[in-house]
């Protein structure tokens, strides 16, 4: 008996040795987890040709070495940040890339306390809209750099996503956009149409989404709804503030008895039909002249030899943000035939530098556009200065500026919050925060929004073409404030190599 009590007690001690060993491994992994998380890719579930990425392809711009973003999706963060910079040295001027660099550089240091946003622009090579993607993504490049520097407590990762500027995809474009767990808002979209698509997708979800572009009546994006709490907010201007100026400009609200305006819209397009009814309702319906300008059928010389026979005594111009490629080739095909016979206002869709390379300086002296910014009167000369060092250009437009605007405010916000608050939390106090803040230091000077999630800032610049000397431009050409003296330019003494 002794034996089998000896036994069993050898046994026991044995048993509770072991549980012992266990029970110390266990704690001490816990332990270990807590104090430092193990590695994990940031996007792991990220598809390829999702339209969404955080640094694993490229959207945007080809490039012939795939390799590097094949490092980022395996986590190898080291080799990745070596393969942005060398791309960036090549080409200084992707936004793209400075994007995705930021976002490995965060993972190779391995930095926790970071947020997430996602900036949505619009790149279809079908509608040249790449030019307009790009000039966005600037200007959140441009916030993310500064952000990450100079907060050393917290990062900014940069997700970027393609809606392509379509409207018929892009609900589920943002309903996947939304399933990555860490996103707390959103930067976009540019047009209106596609605004007006995603909206009910962030209403539904409690996600703050600020619009760089898109200018539509808010009635009309939201289609005639209202909500409780709203979640959509935008640093431009809207089509109704854009309209006044632009009649004013034209002296429109003069015209005699028989004179009218001919106005070339997209009847289809959410902005563009709000600019027109806005425009409408300015001037009455016995003063328009209206035509669809995205009719595949479109002559313009014809129309314009028509609309002169009506009284037509100037022309306003609201081709859709190059959602219907149609419908910009026929603006500018109807500027060209013009010859600046008629005075010409539009917005600023048609501010692009396709009207520089493809008219004739001559045939665009009457022609007028209202923007919401310029670098040449932007209250914020050091954005410009930054912008200078960050691109090697500080040529940069109205939409890098908007879309810095639109990061900026958002970044405010995000210093405000807990970061170990969970996400839902964020997001709602993301939307509480924009409510009430009011920041100075933004490209356009000061931000800060009505109600509604309207800019509450007049900010918009009329602007006309001019003749410049070829060190100003390439085109020998260039937008300037309307009553901007050229040479003033610091490029306009100089000499061109």
């Amino acid at each position: 008996m002794k034996f089998f009590r000896r036994k069993k007690a050898k046994y026991s001690r044995l048993m509770k040795r072991l549980f012992l060993i266990i029970f110390t491994v266990i704690f001490a992994f816990c332990i270990y987890v807590i104090i430092i998380p193990p590695k994990v890719n940031w996007c792991t579930n990220y598809e390829l040709g999702d339209k969404i990425s955080c640094g694993e392809e490229s959207l945007i711009t080809e490039t012939k070495e795939k390799y590097g973003f094949k490092d980022f999706q395996k986590g190898k963060w080291q080799e990745a940040v070596n393969f942005f910079q060398k791309q960036r040295a090549n080409n200084g001027n992707n936004p793209e890339i400075l994007i995705y660099l930021n976002n490995a550089k965060l993972m190779q240091k391995a930095r926790n306390t970071t947020y997430t946003i996602a900036v949505v622009v619009p790149s279809n090579q079908n509608n040249n809209s790449q030019g307009v993607a790009e000039a966005l993504l600037r200007g959140v490049a441009q916030v993310q750099e500064e952000f990450n520097k100079e907060n050393s407590n917290i990062g900014l990762k940069v997700l970027i996503v393609n809606d392509e500027n379509n409207p018929d995809q892009v609900a589920k474009l943002a309903e996947n956009l939304l399933s990555k767990d860490d996103v707390v808002a959103v930067i976009g979209h540019y047009t209106s149409e596609v605004t007006k698509a995603a909206l009910p997708v962030y209403q539904k979800n409690e996600v703050v989404v600020i619009s760089p572009g898109s200018t539509a009546m808010r009635e009309t994006i939201l289609y005639g709804k209202t909500y409780s709490t709203n979640y959509f907010f935008r640093t431009v201007p809207t089509v109704k503030t854009v309209n006044r100026l632009l009649i004013d400009k034209l002296q429109l609200s003069q015209l005699f008895d028989r004179q009218k305006v001919a106005v070339f819209y997209n009847p289809n397009s959410t902005y563009s039909k709000s600019f027109f009814q806005e425009v409408r309702q300015q001037l009455g319906d016995n003063k328009i002249i209206a035509i669809d300008i995205s009719n595949p059928g479109f002559i313009a010389k014809n129309i314009l030899i028509n609309v002169k026979k009506e009284g037509a005594k100037a022309l306003i111009l609201i081709p859709d943000g190059h959602v219907k490629s149609q419908s910009f080739k026929n603006t500018l095909s109807l500027i060209n035939l013009n010859r600046d016979e008629l005075p010409m206002g539009g917005g600023s869709v048609i501010y692009d530098p396709d009207i520089l390379k493809t008219i004739d300086i001559n045939r665009v002296k009457k022609l007028v556009l209202v923007i919401s910014w310029h670098r040449l009167t932007t209250p914020n000369q050091e954005v410009i200065a930054k912008a200078k060092n960050l691109w090697g250009t500080g040529d940069i437009s109205d939409k890098t500026a908007m879309s810095y605007d639109a990061t900026l405010v958002l970044t405010e916000a995000l210093k405000k919050l807990n970061i170990n608050d969970d996400v839902k939390r964020q997001r709602l106090d993301i939307q509480k925060q924009l409510t009430q803040l009011q920041v100075t230091a933004g490209a356009s000077g000061k931000i800060s929004f009505d109600s509604d999630g309207d800019r509450k800032e007049e900010i918009s610049e009329i602007v006309k073409v001019v003749s410049v000397p070829r060190q100003c431009s390439e085109y020998s050409a260039m937008f300037v404030p309307i009553n901007y003296d050229v040479t003033k330019l610091p490029c306009y003494g100089k000499v061109s190599k």
